[in-house]
Parts: C-alpha cells; sequence; structure tokens
C-alpha cells in the first residue's frame, strides 16, 4: 500500500502525479470514490481534480463506488490491478477498504489523504504504507505496544468505550506510561491497526486516549495483573527465541 497527503500538493499537486502513475502502473487507471454520480456532476470537486492529474486522459479512467470494493470479498475475487482511492473519510468505506487488504483482495492500493488528522492516514502509517510523497514508511509501532492492542483487541467483543474494553485500554495505556511510553493518540492508534484493529472500535480507543492524556482519572476494573507490561515484554522474549 502507498499513501499521498493531497494537503501537501492542493493545485501544485501536478509534478507528483508522474510518480504516482509510475507506481500505479500502466493504464486503465482505477478509481475508488464515496460517489460515482457526484464525481461524474462536479466538473470542480476535488476528487475530479486529483483524477484529472493522475489521468488526463478521461478515457483511461474506470471509476466505481468505495462500497464496491466490499463486493471482493463476498464474490471471492482479488484485483490484480492498483486501485486508487481518492480521499475516503466514512466509516463505513474505511472499514471496507481495511477489510479488502486484510483479506487479499486488493494486491495494490493507492489512497489520496485528504488531511494529515484523517484516521485512514493512521491506518495506512499503522500497516507500513509507502508515502509516495517522501518515498519512506514510516518506523512500525513498537511491538510491545502492538501486542498490548492485540490484547484490547481481544476484549473488544462489546466495545472499548465501556465494560472489559475500556478497562483493557485503560489499564493497558496506565502500564505502559508508566513504564515510560508516551500516552498520544496517533501512536496508540497505529499499533492498535497494526494489530489488526477495525475504525470502529478505533473511535473508542481515540477518546480514552484523549482523555487519559488531559488527566482523566478513568474508574475501571483491573483486567490484568499489576505487572501486566513485564508479562507482555517476557512473551514477546520467549517468542523471538523460539523463532530464531
Amino acid at each position: 500500500m502507498v499513501r499521498e497527503d493531497w494537503a501537501q500538493h492542493g493545485t501544485a499537486m501536478e509534478p507528483q502525479s508522474a510518480v504516482i502513475r509510475e507506481w500505479i502502473g500502466e493504464a486503465p487507471y482505477l478509481f475508488a470514490v464515496t460517489d460515482v454520480e457526484k464525481f461524474v456532476n462536479d466538473e470542480r470537486g476535488a476528487d475530479v481534480e486529483a483524477a484529472e492529474f493522475v489521468a488526463p486522459d478521461r478515457t483511461t479512467r474506470t471509476l466505481f463506488n468505495i462500497r464496491e470494493v466490499g463486493m471482493l470479498k463476498r464474490d471471492d475475487k482479488v484485483i490484480d490491478h492498483a486501485i486508487a482511492v481518492l480521499h475516503p473519510f466514512e466509516q463505513r468505506d474505511l472499514e471496507l477498504i481495511r477489510e479488502a487488504v486484510e483479506t487479499g483482495s486488493v494486491s495494490r492500493l493507492f489512497v489520496l489523504v485528504w488531511s494529515p488528522r484523517d484516521v485512514v492516514r493512521t491506518w495506512l502509517d499503522g500497516s507500513g504504507a509507502l508515502n509516495l510523497h517522501t518515498g519512506e514508511a514510516l518506523t512500525a509501532p513498537a511491538p510491545l505496544m502492538v501486542e498490548a492492542c492485540r490484547m484490547m483487541i481481544d476484549h473488544q467483543y462489546n466495545g472499548l468505550s465501556s465494560g472489559p474494553g475500556k478497562d483493557a485500554v485503560v489499564q493497558l495505556v496506565r502500564a505502559f506510561s508508566t513504564d515510560g511510553y508516551t500516552i498520544e493518540v496517533d501512536v496508540w492508534l497505529r499499533a492498535y491497526f497494526a494489530a489488526g484493529g477495525n475504525f470502529h472500535h478505533a473511535e473508542s480507543i481515540e477518546k480514552l486516549v484523549k482523555e487519559m492524556k488531559t488527566g482523566t482519572k478513568h474508574r475501571v476494573k483491573p483486567r490484568f495483573p499489576d505487572n501486566i507490561f513485564e508479562i507482555i515484554r517476557e512473551r514477546l522474549q520467549e517468542r523471538a527465541a523460539v523463532e530464531a
């Protein structure tokens, strides 16, 4: 997967379009958008502008709605041609994209991100996507944090905003903070996505971590031993020894 931030280029994106085309490959250029009908009827929209920069010749473009990506999983199909997703933002669409990548229904994915603050960017970074603007991917999330997030996922059967799920998130973030890890939303969300988390429950983690960073003292029931950080570290050390 690769990504590009529209906010970094705006109308000056044209020089970068060659880099995008080189990664995507030869025509046809497959563009997934939120609403094809709106795209066709909005000649000045940001999605239209982006598509024109990447593929100036409209005859080389193939348009489809992002929700159609979900049909690939249902029909057990795989697209081996690169797909360019333009400015996805709705949670339903983001989840369909994530599931398509997770199940291997899409082999090559380019995502044009509207804002650096968009959660899809955090998912891409947590998943190791290449940033075409810099030519690099972000450093992978800390393995200990990813393991902690797998434990959060184990407790998200009733959500992460309350009950056992909230207990797990708060206790684990506290434990890592005590051992010097930062209480930062982006850092924890990247680890959560790297562990296989979804966009729906990511909202709860974002809310809880933001509150904890500002000093909110959540009352939770302990779900893990007090030395859970040491337990996770030892678990990873043992796993690494077995795999060596």
